[in-house]
């Protein structure tokens, strides 16, 4: 672990600034004291441009970036506002064709949480992700299918708990699981709490609906959905790397619902599902780093102020960025045999998992169980490629 750098540093005040709408402080920010290179490449790797691009713009004009920069993030802000109409216009047509056919939904992540945002078009968008349950799966897919009205798309591909397909150039997962823990009790507790939170509230109008162009595009409930979304970012911060852009998410959603959250079942859930020490190390980074104001942490510890863990993840997301694509340690550009690229994977791979352990044993030995036999078995039946 390392202390930040200035420009990480800086990253994170004018990330704040943007968030908040707060202004950094100027004196910060005084020429020749911001490698803006360097900021604006943390930027780029957590991609969170657009709202740092914000945050700059909250400081006076002489303290700016070169003008040939301001220009490079002004275009990346009106490409990132395209992307959120053309997801957004593609969503109501995707919801109104599903309740057309009776078919219900709920939106997870994505564009229902940038809602949160304080500018909700300058967040990065990615993807639509639909969770219809099994009852509506298959239905789902044909009716999205039907759309294409013979117009070239993405071929559909299936895994474990969703289907992945496109519309209008935009990728679209229809989820039968929200989501899957490892360890067969957690993974039962969860897939009992989803359907609770959102398959018994189909068609009972219980749900938040977000009125999306006219099309009723259904939300999950605030306490499933404050699980959820940091579940969401330590999965991805288990198999390969998690960025500042699922964090934020986290702290946004936080910031909006906290009073609608149920602190008693998520505390329960929190400790069935293995997750009390994540939720308390993210909260303490979502409070000293990123700005949440602390009463808008549920279930905050007693202790907010930041622990070793807390420093060590926040190193961790440094280095690894959006979904681990930034971290070279992992990378290896040459091509060796196959058996050689696996065992240099398995064991970069292994070492992320014991750091993890050492931050969050219970949750991380869950899934290393899952991993390694999954990569003893891969090694053995692809040995002879």
């Amino acid at each position: 672990m390392h202390c930040m750098n200035k420009s990480q540093i800086q990253f994170l005040e004018l990330l704040r600034a943007g968030l908040w709408g707060v202004a950094a402080d100027a004196e910060n920010f005084k020429p020749d004291s911001v490698d803006w290179k360097a900021v604006l490449r943390i930027a780029k790797e957590q991609t969170m441009v657009v709202v740092v691009t914000d945050g700059i713009e909250l400081l006076p004009k002489e303290l700016w970036p070169s003008k040939e920069a301001m220009m490079k993030l002004a275009m990346m802000r009106l490409k990132t506002e395209q992307a959120h109409r053309l997801l957004n216009s593609t969503l109501a047509q995707i919801v109104n064709a599903l309740e057309a056919e009776g078919v219900h939904s709920v939106l997870l992540k994505g564009q229902g949480i940038a809602r949160n945002y304080r500018r909700p078009e300058s967040r990065t968008c990615g993807d639509i992700d639909l969770y219809t349950g099994l009852g509506g799966y298959h239905k789902a897919f044909e009716v999205i299918e039907a759309l294409h009205e013979g117009r070239p798309h993405k071929e559909a591909a299936e895994c474990e708990h969703h289907l992945h397909t496109s519309l209008n150039g935009v990728e679209v997962e229809i989820h039968r699981l929200a989501s899957f823990l490892h360890g067969r009790r957690m993974d039962a507790n969860f897939q009992k709490w989803t359907k609770d939170s959102l398959d018994d509230r189909f068609g009972t109008g219980s749900l938040e609906v977000w009125d999306n162009a006219g099309a009723p595009v259904a939300l999950a409930p605030a306490t499933f959905n404050a699980f959820f979304i940091l579940h969401h970012a330590v999965r991805h911060m288990t198999t390969e790397g998690v960025g500042f852009r699922q964090i934020c998410d986290w702290v946004m959603l936080l910031h909006k619902y906290h009073a609608k959250i149920d602190s008693e079942l998520l505390a329960r859930k929190l400790k069935e599902l293995r997750m009390e020490r994540i939720w308390a190390e993210f909260g303490r980074m979502a409070v000293n780093y990123l700005g949440l104001p602390a009463d808008e942490l549920p279930l905050a510890p007693a202790d907010i102020a930041p622990t070793r863990r807390t420093r060590v993840l926040l190193d961790h997301i440094f280095v690894s960025g959006n979904f681990g694509r930034f971290d070279a340690n992992g990378r290896d550009r040459s091509n060796p045999p196959y058996l050689v690229r696996k065992w240099r994977s398995f064991t970069f791979q292994s070492k992320r998992l014991m750091k993890l352990f050492r931050l969050f044993p219970g949750y991380a030995s869950a899934y290393m169980w899952h991993w390694f036999t999954g990569a003893v078995w891969r090694f053995i039946t692809q040995s002879d490629k």
